[in-house]
């Protein structure tokens, strides 16, 4: 590769947070980090879990740690931050991946299950984001990526919490975006379209996903590793006048 692009890509001496990032598309992101040389921080609710992927990174030659962080819980969200800053000591790069896929129809919503929705896909992120600022301006080239997902873009029958909120997430990123630029901090987000993590195959059997292949235009269901380039490509100097962009990646479903 040509120098001049391998240096756009590279992530040394940089230090990213993935958040939901003990499994799935979280755990793809966070080792595709740490291939491109970031020093990475595992958070999701089990340390065990955590710590798996970590050491994953670090045997091959990688940096990471695990942190357990409930994301409802508030004060752990800023904990995060702290615990990351003392470990490597600062923040570049916050990847909003977790999430719950809590969803309700109308006629079941409940004040506990909307507001649960909510804290963990919206206001979560946007206290972590807060918490890491100063840190992420510091750093000289702070991104910030936001998991939204397509679910927000097309009808949605009988569910009323993820949509809407993953919308409010791609929302106030482009919001963020303009607020956080006299900062240096760049605010994107990815909306990905069907891909096959145990979350996805255990909520859809094998004729469920292959109507979803065959309705989508590339023909098939998207592998996690799928969604490396597109975090690298906003989270790296590749992607440094790409700003308040939500970036679909779908295989050309919601086309």
């Amino acid at each position: 590769m040509h120098n001049d692009i391998a240096r756009r890509f590279d992530l040394s001496g940089r230090i990213a947070i993935v958040t939901g990032g003990s499994r799935g598309l979280g755990k793809a992101m966070a080792i595709g980090l740490a291939q491109a040389g970031a020093s990475v921080v595992i958070a999701s609710r089990k340390l065990d879990t955590c710590e798996a992927v970590a050491e994953e990174i670090r045997v091959s030659g990688g940096s990471a740690f695990a942190v357990a962080v409930r994301m409802n819980e508030p004060t752990e969200v800023e904990a995060l931050v702290r615990s990351t800053v003392e470990r490597f000591g600062g923040v570049g790069i916050l990847v909003n991946n977790a999430a719950t896929v809590l969803d309700r129809t109308l006629d079941g919503l409940d004040l506990e299950s909307f507001v649960g929705a909510f804290t963990t896909n919206l206001l979560s992120p946007l206290l972590l984001i807060r918490a890491a600022r100063p840190y992420l301006a510091a750093s000289g080239h702070g991104s910030v990526v936001n998991i939204v997902s397509i679910a927000m873009s097309t009808s949605t029958p009988g569910r009323y919490l993820y949509p809407p909120v993953k919308a409010g997430l791609a929302q106030t990123t482009r919001t963020l975006a303009v607020d956080l630029a006299a900062d240096n901090i760049r605010v994107n987000a990815i909306s990905p379209g069907t891909f096959r993590t145990d979350m996805v195959t255990k909520a859809m059997n094998d004729s469920v996903l292959a109507r979803v292949a065959a309705a989508t235009p590339l023909g098939r269901i998207a592998d996690p590793a799928e969604l490396v380039g597109p975090v690298l490509l906003l989270a790296s100097d590749a992607g440094s006048f790409i700003t308040g962009e939500v970036l679909t990646v779908d295989g050309g479903a919601t086309a």
